[in-house]
């Protein structure tokens, strides 16, 4: 019964239509680089492996700011100039594996780059550097494996375990000469889902949810008047919901979106000496990140089958702004972004590549500095085999 509904659902939409419906966007919200893909990999026929690879270009820079009256610094007022861009572009690698374990039961193993910061400031055109030499640098590294069971022919529950690594530094040149170091770290967390489909029509809806997993981080932070001094940093990455969904409209053509909430309102990285340095700027303690409300993303997309071994889709990508200053290591304030893909078979082999262009929210930052017209492309590649 599972060969032949999986065959109707392919003579609707091809598997390379299948594919490019879920080649995903370049960026995602706040730190998130990625969005995880195990539902997708959970309804791989057979056995099935693949890699991908991605790079993102994001652009931003900020003008003027607002010197707060301080003895270390010269009087308050406004101070023209611009920072200049402060993104650097990055790289992602992921993989995957997929397998049965019987005719009702199959797992998945997946490594991904999940959550990201490449940020620095260069000189800019401010009269003072203020900003120059300002940085953070957040890298994660994370492990899933999940395993799915079919209730009945329609209804599959899934679920697994994540292990992520994560390892930061950061820099504020304007407050006091702020640097930190964080340790790596291992945390874990889990998943849990649901999903419903209909393969004659290519109907598929599934909800996710993805647990917050913590980081105790040994640091080492730096000011220009204390020094070095040992410091411990608890991070948590957030928790998240998923709802993707995917349903032929007409044969060789697809309709799929998702709707996904990030609890980022509960995400902070304050070590402690940075929040007591930040009294001496601005008067009262502030985390080095935090967010003043959580995230939701809204995708919806069409794909068509071209040919029996080519498809296509577009997709477009909307976040509503949160408000509130944004920090000065990841300032912008949600985005609208735009992909194009295509997706070819060659025998067992599925190639998927993708092209993203978006724009980013603005912002300000605890200094005034306007942060505006931010954009960013993306480009992506993923190769799977299905044995």
């Amino acid at each position: 019964m599972r060969t032949v509904t999986h065959t109707l659902g392919r003579s609707l939409c091809g598997a390379s239509l299948l594919a490019v419906a879920a080649a995903g966007s370049a960026q995602a919200a706040a730190l998130e680089q990625v969005v995880p893909a195990t539902i997708r990999l959970l309804y791989q026929e057979g056995r099935y492996v693949e890699f991908g690879l991605a790079y993102t270009d994001p652009h931003q820079s900020g003008d003027g700011m607002t010197l707060p009256p301080n003895p270390a610094l010269p009087s308050g007022g406004t101070l023209p100039g611009n920072t200049g861009d402060v993104f650097e572009g990055r790289w992602n690698v992921s993989g995957a594996y997929k397998a049965d374990l019987t005719d009702r039961i199959s797992y998945a193993i997946t490594f991904d780059q999940p959550y990201v910061a490449d940020t620095m400031y260069g000189a800019g055109t401010f009269a003072l550097p203020i900003y120059q030499g300002s940085s953070a640098k957040l890298k994660t590294y994370q492990v899933t494996a999940a395993m799915a069971y079919d209730v009945t022919p329609g209804v599959k529950v899934f679920g697994g375990v994540r292990a992520q690594r994560l390892d930061a530094s950061a820099s504020v040149s304007f407050v006091d000469d702020y640097r930190v170091d964080a340790g790596k770290d291992w945390g874990y967390g889990w998943l849990l889902g649901a999903a419903y489909e209909r393969p004659d029509i290519a109907l598929r809806v599934s909800l996710t949810y993805y647990s917050r997993i913590g980081h105790s981080l040994d640091t080492n932070e730096l000011t220009e008047t204390t020094g070095v001094v040992p410091t411990s940093t608890d991070v948590d990455t957030p928790q998240s919901v998923s709802l993707d969904f995917q349903t032929g409209v007409a044969p060789k053509t697809l309709v799929f979106g998702s709707i996904r909430w990030v609890d980022w309102s509960e995400f902070r990285i304050d070590p402690p000496l940075y929040e007591q340095a930040v009294v001496g700027l601005i008067g009262t303690p502030r985390p080095l990140v935090d967010y003043d409300d959580d995230w939701w993303t809204y995708t919806l997309g069409m794909g068509r089958q071209l040919t029996d071994s080519l498809a296509a889709s577009f997709s477009v990508t909307y976040e509503p702004s949160v408000g509130g200053e944004m920090t000065s290591l990841g300032p912008y304030d949600g985005r609208t972004s735009a992909t194009a893909s295509l997706s070819y078979d060659i025998g067992q082999m599925t190639i998927t590549g993708g092209l993203t262009y978006g724009r980013l929210g603005d912002t300000h930052n605890v200094l005034q500095t306007d942060f505006d017209d931010g954009y960013f492309w993306g480009a992506g590649l993923r190769v799977g085999y299905t044995f």
